[in-house]
């Protein structure tokens, strides 16, 4: 089914709160158009070909996060990046944090050389302020990921993901939050008949949000 998409004209909106969500509102409408038009897959038993690997549409949407929040916080003199994070002893990882928030530096960068591909930090858990951790389609909230972060001293965590359905967001906000997340953020809802439904106030909500956490 080709999915349509449900906007409504929204008036008196400052300059600078346009600004501010813009890298959003143009990611959206990527991946909005991605979802409606997806490529083609040819299933054999036991194999898919032509679908796009999940870790790959993840990382898109986790890097434009990225520069989303080095804008947003730019401000604050922190940096956000990819990564692990190191417990005090050095001997130990965290699982992979999406999006980090932290205080300038780094322990080890995995990239290449020039012109690099891959941007991935080992980050000392000490030094981090925030984390983001990044959904697709998100249907369940994992419960887990809080408590293990938390290990390494992470409080102020973050869940956004590209979509949900329209009927499940707040259950699935309130379950967020119960899980140890500050809440759920989305960048567009899913509805019964195909379309889909922006709110770009969700948008500076959430920037609000982490730089809120993030500032002092």
């Amino acid at each position: 089914m080709k999915l349509t998409t449900k906007t409504s004209p929204q008036r008196g909106i400052k300059f600078g709160k346009l600004l501010r969500v813009e890298q959003l509102t143009a990611l959206t409408a990527e991946l909005q158009k991605l979802r409606s038009n997806p490529p083609l897959v040819k299933r054999t038993p036991g194999k898919d070909e032509g679908n796009i690997l999940g870790f790959v549409r993840g990382l898109r949407l986790s890097a434009r996060l990225i520069y989303f929040l080095r804008e947003r916080l730019s401000s604050t003199g922190l940096e956000v990046n990819w990564g692990h994070l190191l417990d005090q002893s050095e001997e130990s990882c965290s699982p992979e944090c999406d999006v980090i928030v932290h205080t300038r530096g780094h322990l080890r960068e995995w990239n290449g050389s020039n012109n690099p591909i891959m941007n991935f930090k080992f980050i000392e858990a000490a030094s981090v302020r925030a984390v983001v951790s990044c959904k697709s389609l998100i249907n369940s909230v994992d419960r887990r990921y809080p408590k293990t972060l938390k290990k390494h001293g992470v409080s102020d965590l973050f869940l956004f993901a590209e979509c949900c359905r329209e009927s499940r967001f707040q259950q699935l906000h309130s379950s967020a939050k119960a899980a140890g997340y500050r809440g759920l953020w989305c960048l567009y809802l899913t509805q019964k008949d195909g379309s889909f439904q922006t709110d770009e106030s969700m948008y500076a909500a959430f920037g609000d949000a982490v730089f809120a956490a993030v500032k002092d």
